[in-house]
């Protein structure tokens, strides 16, 4: 997220990163043992007034998973959540039983998932001023045949809507490099500012 970040502080934003083993543990862990425990000390610093949010992916997941249980604790703002596996990713729906896939990708292969017991749908809405930007280029083949509709690849434009979304923007970008399209950062600082995106 280092471009976000990059275009965030020229947008006059302090910018902090929080970051967790995404290969090495569940969304709970990650939850408990690194977000919540930054999140709350970064809230305690000087002259911080709301904490806004950027994600990519499952940092989406990871921060609904947070919202859900510890949005009351800091003074939250906005979040803009690029390309999040909402209703879960077909894709982890084929590769969870992937000997290789679970040793790359970790536990949170098996809680992406599309059924409805799967961490994601598990969280229901969301509950903080939260818009999505979702991409529509396909731009990696190998996953393209196990994705209905358009994508971006890894995950279906639809698969990234969910209850209680303020706003939604499908833009051209394909999963990996979403977060470095300026068009997509514009309206990323646009949401934070003014509640919506661009149109």
């Amino acid at each position: 997220m280092l471009a976000a970040g990059l275009w965030f502080k020229k947008a006059g934003y302090r910018v902090a990163y929080v970051s967790y083993p995404s290969r090495k543990i569940g969304v709970e862990a990650a939850v408990r043992d690194f977000v919540a425990p930054e999140l709350e000390k970064i809230a305690a610093s000087p002259g911080v007034e709301k904490l806004h949010f950027v994600t990519h992916s499952l940092g989406g997941i990871v921060f609904r998973a947070w919202a859900a249980l510890h949005a009351e604790k800091v003074p939250v703002g906005r979040a803009v959540l690029l390309a999040p596996p909402n209703n879960g990713s077909e894709i982890a729906d084929k590769l969870g039983d992937w000997i290789v896939a679970k040793k790359i990708m970790g536990p949170v292969l098996q809680e992406l998932r599309t059924d409805e017991d799967a961490t994601p749908k598990r969280l229901g809405p969301v509950k903080v001023e939260t818009g999505v930007i979702m991409g529509d280029e396909a731009n990696l083949p190998f996953f393209r045949q196990w994705l209905d509709g358009a994508s971006d690849g890894v995950v279906t434009v639809e698969g990234g809507r969910i209850g209680g979304l303020k706003d939604f923007l499908v833009l051209p970008a394909g999963h990996t490099w979403i977060m470095w399209r300026p068009k997509v950062l514009d309206a990323a600082v646009h949401f934070v500012r003014e509640g919506c995106f661009p149109r």
